[in-house]
């Protein structure tokens, strides 16, 4: 069992759709090719996941690449754990365990509504989730850059996430 860790306000949720066969030249900005991911990173994502365009600085220059170190290092050391959250529709997720009962709390008020959190773009959770909405929601998962957690409502991304990391999908339902 890990230690709690403080964690910090979440402000960038990095919003992940389906692969593509080409990556989106506007994904990334800053002058870093794939947003700071290297070549062989890239390639290692891209038939899991597509990252969509966020339209601001804060999601360049190395974010989206720090987050996914951090999932790297907390899965390295055996930190990071799955689990499922089965509330008026399937998220999975995938988290460091010293965060994880603040992540499961955040995932279901965004679920809920976004607006209090004040986000920097978009999250698009419960947009994805509401039966009435006027147009598609394309993003499939979220990449949490401030604290470094992702969540999905697509199984199979998820699924795949979890064997990058390689880190065992435990059906903890919430």
């Amino acid at each position: 069992m890990s230690k709690k860790t403080e964690m910090k306000r979440t402000y960038l949720i990095q919003r992940l759709q389906a692969p593509t066969k080409r990556d989106n030249p506007f994904s990334f900005g800053g002058g870093y090719q794939n947003g700071g991911l290297s070549s062989e990173a890239m390639a290692l994502v891209r038939p899991i996941f597509s990252f969509d365009y966020m339209g601001s600085a804060e999601f360049e220059f190395g974010a989206v690449p720090s987050a996914l170190n951090r999932l790297g290092e907390c899965a390295a050391s055996s930190e990071l754990t799955t689990g499922i959250i089965e509330e008026n529709g399937t998220i999975y997720y995938l988290t460091p365990e010293s965060i994880e009962d603040e992540v499961v709390d955040i995932i279901r008020k965004l679920r809920k509504d976004e607006r209090s959190f004040r986000l920097k773009e978009r999250c698009m959770l419960s947009e994805y989730f509401n039966k009435d909405r006027t147009y598609p929601v394309e993003t499939r998962g979220w990449l949490e850059l401030d604290n470094g957690f992702m969540f999905f409502v697509d199984e199979e991304m998820w699924t795949k996430t979890c064997a990058l990391f390689e880190v065992g999908k435990e059906a903890d339902d919430e």
